[in-house]
Formats: C-alpha cells, sequence, structure tokens
C-alpha cells in the first residue's frame, strides 16, 4: 500500500503515489470527497488559484502508474493513448504525427511549453471542457475507463454525456482510430487509406486568448472527404470553447451526406452550427459571438474542402 510522498503544512493536501490503477482506487474510497485523483495538475491549480474550488486533503498522484502512461498500436490499427501522458510526449512521438497529425496539432495549440510538459491528454479530456476533445470527437475516439476491477468501454461522446459518471473510476486509456500520414508502407506503395488523399481535409482551430493561459472562447475540429463528383462523402464536425462541453453536429453531418456543398448548403450549415452549439456565455465572450464564430469557421473550412476536393458546382457559390 502508498505512503504519503510527504506532509504538507496543515492547509495543505497529503499527496499520495500509488503505482496502480487498483491502489489508487483504494485511496480514493478511503478518502472519497476529501481526495482528488490528478495526473499533471495544471487545470486543477488554476482552479484552486483562482478560487473556483478549494485544494482537497489528498491529492492520489496517478503519475508513477506505468500502465496510464503507455503508447501502442494495435493489429487494427487503433492509437492506445496512454492518458498521463504530457501533452509534450504526444507531439514529439513519431507514431502520433504519422498517425494522428490532427491531435498532434490540437497539442501544440494548448498552453506554453511548459505546461505542456505537465498537463496530462486524460486531464484535458475529464475536465469535459478541454481543447483537444473536438479532435478526439471528430476522430471517433473512445475512452476506457476502470473501477479497479472491470474496465468498461465508452465512445467519447456518450462518456461526455453521461451525467452519472463515477468519480471513483479512472480513465485508463484513449483509444483513436489512426490517421495514417501520406507516406510508402514497406512495400513502397502507398497504403489503401491514403488513397486520394487530396479529397480529404482535416482541421483544427481556436480562437482564445492563450497568451494570458486563459479559457479559448471557439474550438473547433473537423475531417471531410469530397468524392470525384464534388459530394460529400464522409464528413464529421465539432465545436467547444469556454465552458462549453464540445459535441459533435450528428444531424448536420447526416444532411451533409451526399451533398455539394454549394451556397444554399453552406447557409444551411451556418445555421445549424449556430443554433446546435451550446455555447456558454462568461466574461471573454458572449453565447451568440462563439456560436457566430464557430460557425464561420466550420463553413470556411468546408468550402475549403469542397474547393480542395473539386469543388464541383463552386460558380453557384
Amino acid at each position: 500500500m502508498s505512503v504519503p510522498l510527504y506532509q504538507l503544512s496543515e492547509q495543505q493536501p497529503t499527496v499520495w503515489q500509488p503505482t496502480t490503477v487498483e491502489e489508487a482506487l483504494i485511496l480514493k474510497r478511503k478518502w472519497g470527497e476529501n481526495s482528488v485523483l490528478v495526473s499533471g495538475g495544471t487545470w486543477l491549480r488554476t482552479r484552486w488559484e483562482n478560487g473556483l474550488s478549494s485544494p482537497p486533503q489528498h491529492l492520489i498522484s496517478l503519475g508513477r502508474i506505468p500502465a496510464l502512461s503507455g503508447l501502442t498500436l494495435d493489429g487494427q490499427g487503433h492509437v492506445h493513448i496512454g492518458p498521463a501522458l504530457c501533452l509534450a510526449d504526444v507531439m514529439e512521438n513519431q507514431m502520433m504525427k504519422q498517425r494522428c497529425g490532427l491531435l498532434v496539432q490540437a497539442c501544440s495549440e494548448i498552453a506554453a511549453p511548459s505546461v505542456r510538459n505537465l498537463a496530462s491528454i486524460g486531464g484535458n479530456v475529464m475536465t469535459r471542457t478541454g481543447d483537444l476533445i473536438p479532435v478526439l470527437l471528430v476522430m471517433n475516439a473512445q475512452v476506457v475507463v476502470s473501477d479497479g476491477q472491470k474496465e468498461r468501454v465508452l465512445w467519447l461522446e456518450e462518456w461526455l454525456q453521461d451525467l452519472n459518471y463515477s468519480s471513483f473510476e479512472v480513465m485508463t486509456r484513449i483509444v483513436v482510430p489512426g490517421q495514417v500520414s501520406a507516406q510508402m508502407n514497406d512495400a513502397g506503395q502507398t497504403p489503401t487509406e491514403l488513397r486520394n488523399t487530396d479529397a480529404e481535409h482535416s482541421f483544427y482551430l481556436k480562437v482564445g486568448r492563450r497568451e494570458a493561459f486563459t479559457p479559448s472562447v471557439v474550438t473547433v475540429a473537423g475531417r471531410i472527404r469530397i468524392e470525384a463528383d464534388g459530394t460529400v462523402a464522409a464528413i464529421a464536425l465539432s465545436a467547444g470553447g469556454g465552458s462549453a462541453v464540445p459535441s459533435r453536429f450528428t444531424e448536420l453531418e447526416d444532411a451533409l451526406a451526399g451533398k455539394l456543398l454549394i451556397k444554399e448548403v453552406l447557409q444551411i450549415l451556418h445555421k445549424g452550427v449556430s443554433d446546435s452549439f451550446d455555447a456558454v456565455a462568461d466574461d471573454y465572450a458572449g453565447a451568440a459571438y462563439r456560436k457566430m464564430t464557430a460557425a464561420n469557421l466550420i463553413v470556411s473550412e468546408c468550402y475549403k474542402a469542397w474547393r480542395k476536393g473539386g469543388g464541383a458546382g463552386a460558380s453557384r457559390s
């Protein structure tokens, strides 16, 4: 069983360093609401410093649990990311650059290098408002959580909407279907999933004031593939930012499938994003501004993708 790493002053929490998920959850059950599971701790620290929440009596660090810091590729090409990996580790990993380039880009646009050396990918997701979530949503990511005895697998969007999520569970993996970069395989051939890559477009955009380490105003992500005839073959769109819980625009995606992105369709998309985005107003921006910004960014990127893919009917735009 773990022992305290050190005992801080009376007003400060005791820090524990378990070496297994099971041990971490034993400690969590022991201390209950008087404890917090923590990895990098950058988000929690800002909340404590800003008076949004009080430091707990016990901090249960996940940093010394090897199983939470792995990065592997399974036989189906799915990337398994340990939630305790810091953003800098994700950015510097060659496999991540080759298979999850959009996620690497998103990591590079979060906070400052010093923060990215501490902040974990799992911590960003656990906030439920993190800037990585829109990217993970359009990449159809899953999360794996454990209660110390058994694991359960959920789609990220399902997990975000789970209002009964237990605080006595630990996220053990984030599973992402990897997107391979355009390069030859060992046989000197382009992998099947890379053919016609000019017709596929991915994007991640953020409007914010990160130089002051404040929440982003709007964060959007998307993936879109255009057929040779200019119609939308596949599309995934999401938005978040500030205190909003990011989400996919699944109804809009279904409506766009098989369509040409002419002016009338783009207008429908703009209105749909603006109406559907559950933006939250704060001291930095109002909900209406966030909705408009998200809609503008997404429509602009979809139009770019359409033109890149051939833009059939573009003269009508």
